[in-house]
This record gives structure tokens, sequence and C-alpha cells, in this order.
């Protein structure tokens, strides 16, 4: 089994972060993808989560479909929709496999973008690519290969786990491990791009990459998250990409 198709249930279990509130960050996060776009429009989030994006989305007015790998992910978000008078559709499954129809207006894809290997990452592309509507723009989350080389061998310790960043040098992917007390650890593998690494894995996909929104970044030795960092510092980018 991939380690895609545990680590997330493992993840929640471990932290709850798949069934918590609606955060600020979303909030504000949907406000802006739609002043970006100027409208509410049919909205696809990838790798959905418990839902928070995308019901802060459906608040502003956006018809959203949610797709999530995990088992019980579609739950939270009805759940989290009913809650605040909206509604979501909901999907599970492989967004590496199952279609989830379209075309829509915006595709977000936040936090888990570089699952497996290059041609992967290539094959979800072009995928998008045949989601969005002519006129549609996606916003995909990479991580930046500069901030985990820097802060790799990272520890954060609880009462429930342990966990730890690390950074594969040759495969250039960020390591996040979580080691539950008394449990074997389990580990997130994402491959890093940089905007210009991100141009030539867009080459015959169908999308070009428009515009780089810096990230926030963590530090680790305050315990501090800045919301917003230079591009050179931050942990991720959103890449806005529009069709070729």
């Amino acid at each position: 089994m991939h380690w895609s198709h545990s680590f997330y249930e493992r993840q929640d279990a471990l932290t709850g972060c798949s069934h918590a509130p609606i955060h600020p960050f979303h909030t504000a996060l949907a406000a802006r993808i739609t002043a970006h776009r100027g409208r509410a429009g049919s909205l696809l989030e990838l790798g959905a989560g418990g839902g928070q994006f995308a019901t802060a989305a459906a608040l502003l007015g956006h018809g959203v479909t949610a797709l999530d790998l995990m088992t019980g992910a579609g739950e939270h978000t009805r759940f989290l929709a009913a809650q605040h008078g909206v509604t979501v559709q909901t999907l599970t499954g492989d967004f590496y496999t199952l279609d989830p129809g379209g075309p829509f207006d915006t595709i977000c894809y936040w936090d888990g973008f570089g699952i497996g290997e290059d041609d992967e990452q290539r094959q979800l592309l072009s995928r998008v690519a045949g989601w969005l509507a002519l006129d549609g723009v996606a916003y995909v989350e990479v991580y930046t290969p500069w901030y985990w080389a820097r802060h790799a061998g990272f520890t954060r310790r609880t009462e429930r786990y342990t966990q730890t960043y690390g950074f594969d040098a040759d495969g250039c992917r960020m390591l996040d491990t979580y080691a539950p007390r008394g449990e074997e650890p389990f580990t997130q593998f994402l491959r890093c791009y940089s905007p210009a690494d991100l141009r030539l894995l867009l080459c015959g996909t169908g999308l070009t990459l428009a515009e780089v929104w810096p990230g926030g970044a963590y530090a680790p030795d305050a315990g501090v998250y800045h919301p917003e960092a230079p591009l050179g510092e931050a942990m991720t980018f959103a890449a806005v990409l529009t069709p070729a």
C-alpha cells in the first residue's frame, strides 16, 4: 500500500487536524481566491481533508466539490457545511484515478502536492488541465526545497507523539515523520519544487505558471508561524496555473 493511503488517517487520529473547525486562515484564503477570480463559481478542492477551506469557499458563494482520499473526511465536510448553512458535494477516492467531473472555474490543492515522482505530478497536472474551464484557474500549493533542507532535523515533542522534519537531498523531498508513543513511526514524503522546476514540470501538461504567491514560514526555534514570508524563506508557495 502506498504511504498516502494510511498517513493522513493516522495523522488525523493523532492531531485531529481533519476534524477541526474553520480557522481564520481558511476564511482569508477563500476570500483571496474569490477576489483573484473576481467572482464565485464552480470550485473543486483536491485533498480537501475535513472540508474547512471547502466550507469557507461555499460561504462565499462557490459551488464546491471536495475530493479526498481519506475515509470519513467527506462526513466531517458535510457536517461542517451543514453547521454553517451551506452545501458541499463530497467525493472519496484517489484523484489520480477518480473523475470529479467539471469543467470547474477554480481548482485548489492545498498541502499535499508532490506525492510520488515527477511523472505522477505531470499526470495529475494534466488531469487538472482537463477539469478546468477555458478561463479557469488552478491554485496548487508547492513545497519549497530550501525551507525543508534548512530545517531538517527539527523535532517537536508532545505527550502523544514526536514529529520530526527531514529532507531527502537526492530526491528533493520533504519528510514529515510522526512517532506515536509506543508505536512505529510513519512518514509523509513530498517532492519539493522551485518555481523554475515547476515550469519545467508543467511542459506538456496543458497548464502554465501565471503567478507565484509565497507562503508562510514556521520558525522552529521560536515556535512561531509567520503567515507571510519572502519566497526564499517560505515553506511553500501557491502556484497560480492557467490553461496553456
